[in-house]
């Protein structure tokens, strides 16, 4: 059980209470849960290694990130063998916040050409792991992501999307506000006309 501190026991106890419940109506309204807004990371299970690269596709030029979960939390080190995209033929990686888990960022070439990569990265626990990368013409990512700014801009109009629960939700509280408004000002009235 968790205790409130004797500030927030009372009346505003009750108030940051209704406050939080009603947040929480808004979002789920909008079809939003607290688990949305941070995916967790799925463990690796033991003795298996994964790599991931992000984005999964990308112009050359641009930056990407590749991140291995080696086999064993005792791993030493890991590298990227970047030769297939022309980049250094070992590419050490950093330590990243687990043990295990090793991240490093390149940039692209601007000579790699369009097409399938499968670079693969190393560990020094003896298991390996290979990803996927897309690499696409400057053309092909300048259209992509002018589809994509569509998209996010169309999804932002209180028409569409969690912009249309959120302009819902704001529409009812501005109903309720002026309901209970009018009752208190007819209340008011009343207790004025019968002293």
């Amino acid at each position: 059980m968790r205790v409130l501190p004797r500030c927030a026991s009372g009346r505003l106890g009750r108030q940051l209470t209704a406050s939080a419940g009603l947040a929480v109506a808004i979002l789920s309204q909008a079809g939003l849960r607290p688990a949305d807004a941070a995916p967790a990371k799925a463990p690796t299970p033991a003795g298996v290694t994964a790599a991931s690269v992000r984005p999964a596709t990308a112009a050359p030029g641009r930056w990407v990130t590749f991140t291995v979960s080696c086999a064993s939390l005792n791993t030493a080190a890991a590298m990227l063998l970047g030769q297939p995209l022309g980049l250094p033929a070992l590419i050490s990686m950093d330590a990243a916040a687990m043990d295990g888990d090793f991240v490093v960022s390149v940039q692209l070439p601007p000579s790699v050409r369009p097409g399938r990569y499968r670079p693969r990265i190393e560990c020094s626990d003896g298991t390996s792991a290979v990803v996927t990368l897309r690499v696409e013409s400057r053309q092909a990512a300048a259209a992509a992501a002018a589809a994509a700014a569509s998209e996010r801009a169309a999804a932002a109009t209180p028409a569409s999307g969690v912009g249309a629960g959120l302009a819902a939700g704001g529409i009812a509280l501005m109903a309720v506000g002026a309901v209970a408004g009018g009752s208190a000002l007819a209340l008011r009235r009343s207790v004025r006309a019968h002293p």
